[in-house]
């Protein structure tokens, strides 16, 4: 896995994107890249939820 940092660096990237469409295909080109990092970012998210 890669640097946690550089991953909540790119989610937040393609969180920034204003149009849902385009932010709906990067999700899913990230998470094709890289499969082993989905349930990393699933957690990072719920976590930032939760707060």
């Amino acid at each position: 896995m890669r640097d946690e940092q550089i991953i909540e660096a790119e989610l937040m990237e393609i969180s920034a994107i204003a149009d849902d469409t385009i932010r709906f295909e990067r999700i899913i080109a990230w998470c094709a890249n890289y499969p082993d990092e989905v349930p990393f970012a699933l957690h990072q998210l719920l976590r930032r939820r939760d707060k």
